[in-house]
């Protein structure tokens, strides 16, 4: 059965929900005591955000809902030139169940309606880039740890 999914701009009070997000894709730092990792895991979520603002000032930060209940966020910003998914990330109670899939569509479906690019980077060796490729994402350049891909829209002649 499909969940209803909807977004909702991140308000404040959704500080705590995002944290437990992004702890849940830090398995690597679980071998630390609690109170550590829970510190490292506030300033990974710190920094990866100023960042975000940073390089995309008008970023749209959405919480993803799921029938209602938080599952992820989706962060997404729109220029001129591309439409860039900036960030992507469900509850692990809510992978594998194609919300994922789903959202790409939406925004893939945006991407051909506004004849923009649909870009992103990916850490390489990260199984959503198995994802991206099914769902016709090109790599582009690798930079560091990071693969860029891209999905172009099919221009139709008239």
């Amino acid at each position: 059965m499909s969940s209803h999914l909807t977004l909702r701009s991140v308000d404040a009070g959704d500080q705590e929900f995002l944290l437990a997000l992004v702890d849940t894709t830090r398995e690597d730092l679980a071998i630390l005591d609690r109170s550590v990792k829970g510190m490292l895991v506030r300033m990974q979520y710190e920094a990866q955000l100023t960042e975000y603002r940073r390089r995309f000032p008008a970023m749209a930060e959405s919480i993803v809902l799921s029938d209602g209940f938080a599952a992820g966020r989706l962060y997404v910003a729109r220029s001129r030139d591309e439409i860039r998914l900036v960030d992507i990330s469900l509850l692990p109670t809510f992978r594998g169940q194609g919300i994922g899939s789903r959202l790409l569509a939406r925004l893939q479906d945006e991407s051909q309606r506004s004849a923009l690019p649909l870009r992103l980077h990916v850490l390489q060796g990260n199984p959503a880039g198995a994802l991206y490729r099914r769902l016709g994402f090109q790599p582009g350049q690798a930079d560091g740890m990071y693969q860029a891909m891209e999905w172009h829209p099919i221009l139709l002649k008239e």
